[in-house]
């Protein structure tokens, strides 16, 4: 996984995961975006160099490759499957066990990766709390370069590690000179049919005992290589997949939704300012033509609702009242329904309707209520019930 424009990529190689701490001191290599190493060192997590992707190299002991057919599943299913394929070649408890697998062949046949899910998980915390961006975690036996037809064999510390070829590799014990691993020898009788022509040696190898002993002709590497292997198996799957976003493929999106926002709220305020200064200049003209009608109004607050009340003293001073009005609207009510006083509990006026609520026992039965709703009916008036509450308005029969 290369590094993105142009950066520089962290691979780190990490001790076993059960010895993993942060005062452990790791090897790490930079490379640049055609993944040549251009810088090796060796520090605790804490002090390695910051701002680069983080490729972890998992130490090979800490995983096991199995190859093996996979079952016709897929998703969930054939996850739940990978558990009981490699049971049998887990020694711990599979309980623990964390496997991926990679890519199938033609025949149904994959390489799956066994990881300790506790580890694992505690590596990834470890990882997160000094700021790594990780973007993969590959088996180390995977890390090495290999030829059609050669295999390579790479020293560790205190073991080594052998890729057959593609997804496969296994972790062998560490390299005496005088003779090979026996996992060495039992990789050549199981593999056969990958049975390599050469065998690359990273590490102390007496190549003629060595060739001897495999039957194979075995060579030292003299220089470190100059490129990092591509990732070619990644275990960072199923709940230990990272969520990766580009940022910058989201720029343009991000930039056009906050153009249409500060548009959108633009316009919004604009206009709400036309709206306002619409409503202003409507109340402006409303207190001119009522200035001009009623000069001697000192305030206007409500000029409508003033202006009403200032048309309807009129009409009473000149005795030409509205029928709709209070007073003539509740004399001509009290001359028409001829109702007892005590049989009023209360007099409103709103909506230029008159609201009479009368004592309940005044109007108990249908029949005195049609009687009254009649007689005012009869006067000019719309009546109408709700219980005891009888609201009476201009506009009836006549």
């Amino acid at each position: 996984m290369a590094a993105r424009g142009g950066l520089t990529t962290l691979r780190l190689h990490l001790c076993q995961l059960a010895e993993l701490a942060a005062d452990s001191e790791l090897n790490y290599e930079l490379l640049d975006a055609r993944r040549r190493i251009i810088r090796r060192g060796r520090d605790v997590p804490a002090a390695l160099p910051k701002g680069h992707q983080t490729e972890l190299v998992i130490a090979g002991p800490d995983v096991l490759l199995i190859d093996a057919r996979l079952p016709r599943l897929s998703g969930t299913r054939l996850r739940a499957a990978l558990a009981g394929i490699v049971e049998p070649a887990v020694l711990g408890d599979i309980e623990r066990a964390f496997v991926v697998t990679g890519q199938s062949d033609a025949e149904g046949r994959a390489v799956l990766a066994v990881v300790d899910r506790v580890l694992f998980k505690r590596t990834m915390e470890l990882c997160a709390r000094v700021g790594m961006e990780i973007v993969s975690a590959t088996p180390e036996p995977l890390t090495l370069a290999i030829r059609p037809g050669v295999w390579r064999l790479r020293a560790a510390e205190n073991y080594s590690c052998l890729r057959i070829g593609g997804d496969l590799g296994i972790s062998c014990s560490r390299l005496e000179p005088a003779e090979p691993p026996a996992e060495l020898q039992l990789a050549l009788s199981r593999h056969s049919e990958r049975r390599p022509n050469l065998i690359e040696v990273d590490g102390p190898c007496d190549t003629a005992a060595w060739s001897e002993a495999l039957g194979i002709a075995v060579t030292v590497i003299k220089q470190e290589d100059l490129y990092a292997v591509p990732v070619a198996y990644d275990l960072l799957q199923y709940e230990f997949a990272i969520r990766m976003v580009d940022w910058r493929a989201w720029q343009l999106p991000a930039m056009l939704a906050a153009a249409l926002a500060v548009t959108l709220l633009t316009g919004l305020n604009v206009e709400a300012w036309l709206m306002a200064r619409e409503a202003q200049q409507t109340r402006e003209q409303m207190n001119a033509v009522f200035r001009q009608a009623f000069p001697d109004v000192s305030a206007i607050l409500d000029p409508m609702l003033q202006a009403k009340r200032a048309l309807a003293d009129l009409r009473t001073g000149a005795g030409t009242a509205n029928s709709s009005d209070f007073v003539p609207l509740a004399t001509k009510f009290a001359e028409t329904a001829q109702v007892a006083s005590d049989a009023i509990r209360g007099l409103e006026y709103r909506d230029r309707s008159l609201v009479v609520r009368l004592e309940p026992r005044s109007v108990d039965t249908p029949q005195k209520r049609e009687v009254l709703v009649e007689r005012l009916t009869r006067a000019g008036f719309n009546a109408r019930f709700l219980e005891s509450t009888l609201t009476v308005r201009v506009g009836g029969k006549s």
